[in-house]
């Protein structure tokens, strides 16, 4: 295994070898919430697992699921490690994923091959460089614009199929031209507001038009309406 950030990829491969992807992926974004800096070696990587990761898999998952789940993450770390970082393959077995794997409204959207181009309108790369880390460079690019101005240019020269407005981190953002740009929106983009209850999400929910209609998530939601949203998108693959 190689690459950026090779020991995430080698944790979300050992979760998705369990439980649904969008699952999955949500409990990794939590997980590292909980962290200053994802890790960058085996070790660090196998201290997060026991760590942040094993506590965020207790809140999600079935009690009698938990153990099972955090040894197979551990085991595929362990073995990495016993391997000085070969590759480690996790058998996907579907018949494990959580419940409700059918078709939703989301999966039955346009979906592309390659990796859904997502822009994300925050104060700072946070929140798109963890949604890269969870969803992997192979089934989402992730960017970051600050202001009115750079979504405007971001529509046309990235050709998003979502667009993300971070609630959490643009209190000091005027949403007024936000809403503006929102109006002019191309049919095939999505608008998601995450963290929509707190002020600023609440006042441009308040002042957004009517189409395109602004797909509203709460924090308490968990992160996993969103996962939903992007992998939805690339399973025509």
């Amino acid at each position: 295994m190689r690459g950026a950030h090779q020991e995430i990829v080698l944790i979300r491969e050992a979760l998705e070898g369990f439980i649904a992807p969008e699952i999955a992926t949500a409990i990794l974004f939590d997980a590292l919430a909980q962290t200053s800096t994802p890790p960058s070696n085996l070790h660090e990587a196998r201290t997060f697992v026991t760590g942040p990761l094993s506590e965020v898999v207790r809140r999600r998952v079935r009690s009698d699921e938990v153990t099972s789940i955090v040894r197979l993450v551990q085991g595929a770390i362990d073995a990495a490690i016993d391997r000085d970082g070969v590759d480690v393959d996790v058998d996907f077995d579907p018949a494990a994923s959580a419940p409700g794997d059918g078709p939703t409204a989301t999966q039955q959207m346009s979906t592309i091959t390659r990796p859904v181009p997502v822009v994300v309108l925050a104060a700072s790369s946070t929140f798109a460089d963890r949604l890269g880390l969870c969803l992997g460079e192979d089934r989402v690019y992730a960017s970051t614009v600050a202001s009115a101005q750079g979504l405007r240019k971001a529509i046309f020269a990235q050709s998003p199929m979502l667009v993300v407005f971070d609630g959490s981190s643009l209190a000091e953002l005027d949403p007024e031209p936000i809403a503006e740009v929102l109006r002019g929106f191309p049919d095939n983009v999505v608008p998601v507001l995450w963290a929509g209850e707190t002020a600023w999400g609440a006042r441009l929910m308040t002042i957004a038009p009517r189409k395109p209609a602004l797909v509203t998530l709460e924090r308490k939601e968990g992160i996993e309406p969103l996962c939903d949203l992007v992998l939805s998108r690339f399973r025509g693959a």
